[in-house]
């Protein structure tokens, strides 16, 4: 399944329950009197950020999600059960919109927000009666569950983002750093969703790094990009290939205008150079790397983790 950062669905409140009509029977009590109860409360829909969930293509189908309803009182004044809730599970980073306004953002394991509220329960006529009016026959019905759209938006906790042109060899560098499964080919365009992987320093601690494809050659975004993904990342990695004929600046500059929309605010940038051999030019400050043959990828990890530790 592509990994899925946007997406729709309706939500929808139970409805409450009924309350009854009744009168009750008893032997020698002809007229006992009302006893109809009343309906349950309808359930809520609640979503919750749960780790297990990495993104949103559970959505692509799983549209519409509603709430258990109460059930109808009884007689005897039994009141009708409440319809349980309903917990929608979204990844951590999940954020919410009504109406194209943010009405939450779930960035904390377990953390939950109510986005339909379930419908009152009915009244039975038991609830009626009175000195003067000793056989009512009023019941009032439940009211219908809370119904709304929302709008998904995924923004991933991401420590540091690799960015840059198609072919710089961004998958390369996270596969290196991290070990993870990242698609490497030797044409444009090999990785077409984000790639993810935990790099680990000296106490132990994960960092997620993820490779966010996107750009075309001309550094304009390509349609379904998973640049937004940069948001909330601590550190840009800037790969550029070092062997390109293209002066590596110029391919610097052209990417960094694509990147301008997504970029978030006052994040350090390093720049790192693929491929790089003795003889390469590299742009000022980049950080030479060779995946093939390994130089530079442990003193990349050192400085990530440097980054990253401020």
């Amino acid at each position: 399944m592509p990994f899925t950062e946007r997406a729709q669905i309706h939500v929808e409140g139970g409805r409450g329950g009924d309350g009854a009509l009744s009168f009750r029977r008893e032997a020698h009590k002809p007229k006992g009197g009302p006893d109809g109860g009343n309906g349950g409360r309808g359930g809520s829909v609640f979503l919750v950020a749960d780790t297990e969930v990495t993104d949103l293509s559970r959505f692509r189908h799983a549209v519409h999600h509603k709430a258990d309803s109460g059930r109808n009182g009884e007689g005897s004044a039994k009141h009708g059960r409440s319809g349980a809730d309903l917990e929608v599970a979204v990844p951590l980073g999940t954020r919410v919109l009504r109406d194209g306004s943010v009405i939450a953002e779930l960035r904390e394991a377990g953390q939950r927000c109510q986005v339909a509220r379930g419908g009152d329960g009915g009244v039975g006529n038991r609830a009626f009666r009175s000195s003067t009016h000793r056989a009512p026959r009023i019941t009032v019905p439940g009211d219908a569950g809370e119904g709304t759209w929302l709008e998904l938006e995924l923004r991933l906790p991401l420590d540091a983002v690799l960015v840059g042109l198609p072919n710089a060899g961004k998958s390369a560098v996270l596969r290196a750093l991290t070990g993870a499964a990242a698609t490497v080919a030797p044409y444009p365009h090999s990785t077409t969703d984000p790639a993810f992987g935990p790099l680990e320093d000296a106490d132990g601690h994960l960092y997620l790094i993820a490779d966010l494809p996107g750009l075309a050659e001309d550094g304009t975004p390509r349609r379904g990009a998973s640049l937004a993904q940069m948001e909330r990342a601590r550190l840009i990695l800037h790969v550029v290939d070092a062997t390109a004929p293209e002066p590596a600046e110029e391919r610097l500059a052209r990417a960094r205008a694509g990147l301008e929309p997504f970029r978030p605010p006052r994040v350090p940038e390093l720049v790192v150079a693929t491929r790089a051999g003795e003889d390469a030019t590299l742009p000022a400050g980049a950080i030479a790397v060779d995946v093939e043959t390994g130089a530079g990828v442990d003193a990349l990890r050192e400085r990530i983790l440097s980054e990253l530790a401020r």
